[in-house]
């Protein structure tokens, strides 16, 4: 295969100092799910570590197990899904935090911790309305008092929500259950825990949802969403460039060595731009394994094809909005063998 994924870690370190001069005083929690989205999670948490990333947000403990070994011991490690005992003992093992939105969960760590002579640290999840997990409104008095009657094994470290970000109305109702929530957890506790509520759009867009620390996982890659601002506007640019070379120059086209089953979705046949050496040309077909681009004069094999990304004319989300998805979908896509290569 000769497509590879060409990540630019200057720009990646570019789009966390936006980020951190954007929502400041608040903390940044770099989100690296899905392998960074796509990106090659031990080169990002790495080059994120020395930029002075202090916190990463993991889906699961596997990821967060990763980033500790990547990031080093000096890093803060948020994993908000715990599927069983193993997930709760290599956590706090490896003093990792833990996203806890269920007070089964939650007995589950105070046991588990109790047991192991360790004092779990956790972040409680309030259901502010969006119904993805978390506890409901009615049920937080309980599980503060969880907290407290194991406070041995407990440390209520934070307090955070998803919010739905469909609207402004919906996303202010969330936000007034959310202070409440965490005004109750600083009452029953004695001190304030951090807060956590807004991801990449809302972190940007509305201050008054950052809090504490904001979980930021696309715009740090240069995803912006679809139908909103601009590149320029946000002041991100895109990471990473899906590159193919050239294999074969004929009458109808160029071929290039990507296709569907890597990641190029064929629904942007006849639809996307891409950059070529004479500049700017249509994708016209995506077949399983190959591409064919509109030719230009003097192709020939080994040329360097841009395909999606920052340096192509289309970005992921440009790709998007032709296909009426998400930026992070079109990224995700990419299969895991196309070779990720880091400048």
């Amino acid at each position: 295969m000769s497509a590879w994924l060409d990540v630019d870690l200057d720009v990646f370190a570019a789009n966390l100092a936006r980020i951190r001069a954007t929502v400041a005083p608040a903390a940044h929690m770099l989100v690296v799910k899905d392998d960074a989205y796509g990106h090659g999670l031990g080169p990002i948490v790495r080059r994120a570590a020395a930029e002075g990333v202090d916190w990463f947000g993991t889906f699961d403990v596997p990821t967060a197990l990763a980033v500790r070994e990547a990031g080093g011991v000096g890093c803060r490690i948020l994993a908000w899904t715990v599927y069983d005992h193993s997930d709760i003992d290599r956590a706090l093992d490896a003093h990792i935090d833990l996203g806890v939105g269920d007070v089964f969960v939650l007995d589950a760590v105070a046991v588990r911790a109790r047991k192991r002579g360790q004092r779990a640290r956790v972040h409680l999840k309030i259901d502010t309305g969006l119904h993805r997990n978390g506890i409901r409104p009615e049920d937080w008095t309980d599980a503060l008092a969880r907290v407290q009657a194991a406070a041995a094994h407990l440390e209520l470290v934070g307090v955070w929500s998803h919010i739905a970000e469909a609207s402004d109305d919906d996303d202010d109702a969330a936000r007034t259950v959310f202070i409440a929530a965490a005004d109750e957890a600083q009452a029953a506790i004695g001190s304030r825990p951090l807060r956590h509520l807004a991801a990449s759009a809302a972190s940007f867009a509305r201050d008054t949802f950052r809090f504490d620390l904001v979980r930021i996982g696309a715009f740090a890659y240069g995803i912006r969403p679809e139908g909103g601002p601009s590149d320029a506007e946000l002041g991100i640019r895109p990471v990473a460039t899906l590159r193919a070379s050239v294999t074969e120059a004929r009458a109808d086209g160029v071929v290039v060595d990507v296709g569907a089953l890597d990641g190029l979705d064929s629904r942007l046949s006849g639809r996307l731009r891409v950059g070529t050496p004479a500049g700017e040309r249509l994708l016209l077909s995506v077949a399983a394994t190959t591409a064919i681009v509109d030719g230009w004069e003097g192709a020939q094999a080994g040329d360097d094809v841009a395909l999606l990304g920052g340096e192509a004319p289309s970005t992921a989300t440009d790709a998007a909005e032709l296909l009426g998805t998400i930026g992070e979908q079109v990224v995700l896509r990419i299969s895991p063998h196309v070779p990720r290569r880091y400048r």
